[in-house]
């Protein structure tokens, strides 16, 4: 079976972002088409040989529009008497393309409305934009909108009114003429009242953004909405079927002169960038661009138009407006009073930039601060830190760089259920660190950010609702627990710690991003240090388990063979031994008691036990017996294997004490077996010549469930030598005339025979501890 690809997150980010933007310009091309009357005119007007009364015809079929003219030539200088004025003569008068002018102004208006539109919705059609509407507040159905569009009609008709005069001041120059130029910059934004139209609420989102932040418009469209004002109104001009030049000028007057195409009306594209500018320069109206990136003159120059016209244009550029905007509708400003306005609209701007450089001068403070203490953190670190010591670092870095108060952190190192808590005091120093189980319910650490969002505080911190309540048991220097916030310490995979709070400002968490990820990443960092630290510890010590459990195999194999040879020789040996013992006997009870004879015959009888001993010995190492085991009182036994012990003693031997910790359970073991086994233990220990005394101490190891019995003396002690060899049969540190050797070997069968073990620890002049491990529950 083929295998399935899985979208990447990017690739379904990219998806749902073109769908969108499919849905915004669908719903681009559902608005309004432009009234008939307006397209007839610009299909009459494109033409030389078009007939006035066609014009008039289509004009008088229209009375609003019919009284719109009628006013227009009153307010124009034509010397005709008003009770005289009809349609045909102020077509006339007026021209072909002043009334085509005026006619796709009003009609375009007629379509968008001029300071009002309805916000019922704002969501594309087949889903709910992404922008989030907590951030714009809600408002009524007919409210006026932050974007101003009586402001955006006077921009329109300043920039129009600029291009129409500029051409007209170059009236040498053919491709650039003044009655297309004014259409060109009257519709050049139309964009922005389509994607208003569209989605208003969002629109409403990007004029307070591009108000706040004092950049381009069209940027601001495209984060917020995903298109900017130039391609929807592209799409809008052509959903309209308006001429070609038209649509690209609407489409292509924000790009600079050298990067559009070379088309056949590339000059008048940039006649409209240029009466943009001049109409932005005057602060006539409402642009929503604040950038001035480019020149009014440097561009003239690139147009090969003259300046010093343009500049003419410019300064009476308000006298023009003032006159044009009575025929739109607009509100009726005299000149001076919108020089005025155009003054205040400069005092705003100035003022705005002076709040966006004051933000953009705290945030670069924040930033210094910032890098300062990054730079500080790094200065402090030193190789080799555990993971105690970077939490103390980051503590002290962040009273350093976020003011005094309460520090805490919570880190969860990898591979571990546990949290590792830190508590610091009100400077971030003297941490107290504890290890604490976390409630059932608790999310792991290192997902603490995808937490749902509904638990999330200022600044993108988690509240102390959501997650506090879950540590605040845990959390000895504070009882505030309403007052704490929790910031996630990211790295590369997730979040390594939670840092707890209790400042009230902080700054916003993406000015804090460097800093939290550089304290998150040497967290991370150290810990997986440490873990690999610990991890080649536990490898360094299996290995050495590994070498012990081959030294005990081959030792157990060694054992094997020289046990089925001790078997195999005690057997040869016991029928001679025992003629040998029988007939030395026979002569101790007849030879004289004095003689010589006598005494000869006493040491043959009593090497012969001891061999028959030494025998028995290794029989039993070879072939240890099976304990038969019985509900045993551990306390009692051990009673009296001390105390049987104490009476074999001569008083020249050092004294012997037990100690029980606690009540020893009832346990099945062979008591006669166990006593021999710590019987041998106690007479090396008695025999090492002890400085005081010898202690049999009794425990239980809960943990391990296993009795536990010690023999320690303070005696002489065994050097690596001795210590590595003391189970080994017949071996003995004595000189000449040593025991035989096989006390301790028989004592660890005895007690590996209960699946027990034996252990020895022992220093030259220190003495040594004998250690004895049964196992609480008997084999099954």
């Amino acid at each position: 079976m083929p295998a399935t690809l899985t979208p990447t997150k990017s690739a379904k980010t990219d998806t749902n972002k073109s769908r969108r933007i499919e849905m915004i310009l669908r719903q681009v091309d559902s608005l309004p088409t432009l009234p008939a009357v307006a397209l007839r005119l610009l299909s009459l007007t494109a033409s030389d040989e078009s007939d006035a009364r066609e014009v008039i015809e289509t004009v008088s079929a229209d009375p609003a529009l019919t009284a719109n003219i009628l006013a227009m030539c009153r307010h124009s200088d034509t010397g005709v008497r008003s009770d005289g004025l009809t349609i045909e003569k102020a077509v006339l008068l007026l021209g072909f393309n002043a009334v085509r002018n005026a006619v796709l102004s009003l009609k375009v208006m007629e379509v968008f409305g001029r300071e009002e539109r309805s916000g019922t919705s704002d969501e594309p059609e087949g889903g709910k934009r992404p922008d989030d509407e907590s951030l714009v507040a809600n408002r009524s159905s007919l409210v006026p909108a932050p974007f101003d569009r009586t402001g955006f009609w006077r921009h329109s008709l300043a920039v129009a009114v600029a291009a129409e005069q500029i051409a007209a001041a170059h009236s040498d120059q053919d491709d650039l003429p003044p009655a297309e130029a004014f259409v060109c910059g009257l519709l050049h934004d139309i964009g922005k009242l389509a994607i208003d139209f569209v989605l208003p609420k969002s629109y409403d989102r990007v004029a307070e953004l591009v108000d706040l932040n004092q950049g381009n418009i069209a940027e601001f469209e495209r984060r917020v909405i995903g298109i900017d004002h130039h391609t929807a109104g592209k799409r809008l001009a052509q959903q309209w079927d308006l001429p070609q030049m038209l649509q690209d000028c609407i489409w292509l007057h924000g790009a600079p002169l050298e990067t559009l195409p070379q088309l056949d009306h590339r000059r008048m594209i940039g006649l409209v960038r240029l009466a943009d500018l001049v109409a932005r320069q005057q602060h006539i109206g409402y642009s929503g661009n604040f950038a001035m990136k480019a020149d009014p003159a440097a561009l003239a120059v690139q147009l090969d138009l003259d300046p010093d016209r343009v500049a003419q244009v410019t300064e009476e550029l308000l006298g023009e407006v003032e006159s044009r905007q009575r025929v739109l509708g607009l509100a009726d400003v005299p000149t001076h009073r919108m020089f005025l306005e155009s003054i205040q609209q400069a005092n705003q701007k100035l003022g705005r930039l002076n709040a966006a450089l004051d933000r953009r001068s705290r945030a670069s403070s924040m930033q210094a601060k910032v890098l300062d203490a990054i730079t500080m953190f790094h200065s402090d670190a030193s190789p080799g830190r555990s993971v105690h010591d970077a939490l103390a670092q980051i503590g002290q870095s962040a009273a350093e760089a976020l003011g005094r108060g309460y520090w805490a952190i919570v880190h969860q190192p990898a591979m571990d259920d546990r949290w590792l808590l830190a508590e610091f005091d009100e400077a971030g120093m003297s941490p107290e660190f504890r290890w604490v189980d976390p409630p059932l319910d608790a999310p792991d650490i290192t997902t603490i950010h995808a937490l749902p969002t509904g638990i999330e505080g200022p600044n993108g911190s988690i509240a102390a609702a959501g997650f506090l309540p879950l540590l605040g048991g845990y959390l000895s220097h504070t009882t505030d627990i309403s007052s704490l916030r929790v910031l996630p310490l990211g790295c590369g995979w997730g979040t390594s710690a939670l840092l707890v709070h209790d400042c009230d400002a902080l700054p916003p968490l993406s000015a804090l991003a460097a800093l939290t990820q550089t304290w998150g990443a040497t967290l991370a960092a150290v810990s997986q240090h440490e873990g690999a630290r610990r991890l080649s510890e536990q490898l360094a010590e299996a290995n050495q388990a590994l070498a012990d459990a081959q030294d005990q195999l081959l030792q157990a194999e060694a054992i094997s063979k020289l046990g089925e040879l001790a078997s195999g020789a005690a057997h040869e040996m016991n029928n001679p031994l025992a003629i040998i013992s029988g007939r030395a006997q026979l002569l101790l009870n007849t030879l004289d008691r004095n003689g010589n004879a006598h005494a000869a015959a006493k040491v043959i009888d009593e090497q012969a036990r001891r061999l028959s001993e030494l025998i028995t010995s290794l029989r039993l190492w070879a072939d240890p017996p099976q304990p038969g085991r019985t509900p045993t009182d551990v306390t009692a036994l051990l009673n009296r294997i001390v105390g049987g012990f104490i009476d074999e003693l001569s008083q020249r031997h050092a004294p012997v004490s037990l100690q029980v910790k606690h009540d020893l359970p009832t346990i099945d073991l062979d008591p006669i077996m166990v006593t021999d086994a710590l019987h041998e233990l106690l007479r090396n220990a008695v025999q090492s010549q002890p400085k005081s005394a010898v202690h049999v101490i009794g425990r239980v190891n809960r943990a391990d469930r296993m009795l536990v019995v010690q023999v320690i003396d303070d005696g002489v002690g065994m050097d690596a030598h001795t210590l590595s060899h003391a189970m080994d049969p017949f071996f003995s540190a004595k000189p000449a005339g040593r025991l035989i050797g096989m006390g301790l070997p028989r004592a660890r069968q005895l007690i590996a025979a209960h699946g027990g073990q034996l252990h020895l620890r022992s220093l030259p002049g220190e003495g040594t501890i004998a250690t004895v491990s049964l196992p609480l529950d008997s084999p099954r």
